[in-house]
Formats: structure tokens, sequence, C-alpha cells
């Protein structure tokens, strides 16, 4: 049996046990593992099978079973849950930020890094022209997002009560061009400069 098996069969039996709300801590893990296939720590790295994370290296062909809670803690969701939220990526030594999004359980990353394997591109362009919104948030939920987003760039943290010369712009995370639907989820606040610089990279 895989670890990417292991894994799945865990989470899976520890979600129909105590259901998907069930919260289980890194150190439970490796017990779990130990005893039942003689896994050791080492090997193990929840992170690498979450909904909301992706990891440099890590192939969204892994199974997704888990949502990563900060502080190695883990929720128990198991295979084919419907999750819905961001997708974090954060760099050694580096700030934690939004790379795509989770639909319906759904992974789809929005940039091209390299640790980013070719399904990539098939999972945003195969969405491409099958929008249910229209491109514009509407000033309600622009103003929701900026609200959410606590009035600051999410990369940068740049906020116009600090400096009055910052712009905020209400950025889809997933581009309208390759996809990416108006909804919360898929929307984000940053400054012009990282917008700019974004588009840029994109």
């Amino acid at each position: 049996m895989t670890l990417d098996d292991q894994m799945k069969e865990i989470a899976d039996e520890l979600s129909i046990k105590y259901g998907s709300d069930y919260v289980v801590t890194l150190k439970e893990l490796y017990a779990i593992f130990l005893k039942k296939y003689g896994t050791k720590e080492g090997s193990i790295n929840p992170s690498d099978y979450c909904y909301n994370r992706v990891n440099n290296g890590i192939t969204l062909k892994k199974p997704t079973v888990f949502e990563y809670l900060g502080h190695g803690k883990y929720r128990c969701l198991g295979s084919n849950y419907p999750y819905n939220g961001n997708i974090y990526h954060k760099p050694k030594g580096q700030r934690e930020f939004i790379v795509g999004t989770c639909i319906n359980g759904d992974r789809i990353i929005a940039s091209k890094d390299d640790f980013f394997n070719e399904d990539t591109d098939t999972n945003i362009d195969k969405r491409q022209n099958d929008h249910r919104t229209s491109r514009n948030p509407s000033m309600k939920l622009r103003f929701e997002i900026l609200k959410r987003d606590n009035f600051k760039c999410c990369v940068c943290g740049a906020s116009p009560a600090k400096n009055p010369m910052v712009e905020l712009h209400v950025d889809h995370i997933i581009p309208w061009s390759r996809g990416g639907e108006t909804i919360e989820e898929n929307l984000q606040t940053l400054c012009s400069l990282c917008n700019y610089g974004k588009s840029n990279m994109i």
C-alpha cells in the first residue's frame, strides 16, 4: 500500500467514525500511522494532502483528504469532500499567499510557478468558456471583499489607512480569461502594484 493510499484510508476512516468536523493533530497522525502501518513520522506530511494547500514539488494528482487549520492541526474531511475555499502556498521563509481556489473539491491553480504540474493548465482551461457570473463584481460584492480582507492588500498588506497613495483593487484569483468566476471565493484584495505584478507573472 502506497503512502497516498494510507493517507486516504486513515482520513476516510476518521471522517466516517467522527464526522467531517473532526480535527486531528500532527502528533496524533504520526501515532496512527506508526501503529497501523509501521510508517515513521519522517515519511508523513499531511499538508501534501490538503484541499486548501499546495506545496513545492507536490503533484495535484495526490488525494485530497484534509483541511489544513494551522499549528499542526488538520480537519479530517475525507476523499471526495465538496470543499470550497482558497488554496494557499507558503514558500520556506516567506509569507503565505493564495495560488488558487477549490470548488466542490476540485482544486484549480491560478499561477504558473514551477512547482505546479502540467495538470494546472488543463484544470483551468476546461473552465475557460464556462462562466456562470459576469466579469465585474457588483459594488456590493466589491465592498464585501474589501471588508473581508480588512481593506488591505492580501499580498503585501498595504492599506490606504496607512498610506493614502495605496489604491486597492478587487482581483480574480483565477483570472476571468482563464475560467475564473466572480464569486467571493475567487476574489481577493490587491494593491495596484501587486495586481500589476501578478498580471505580468500569469
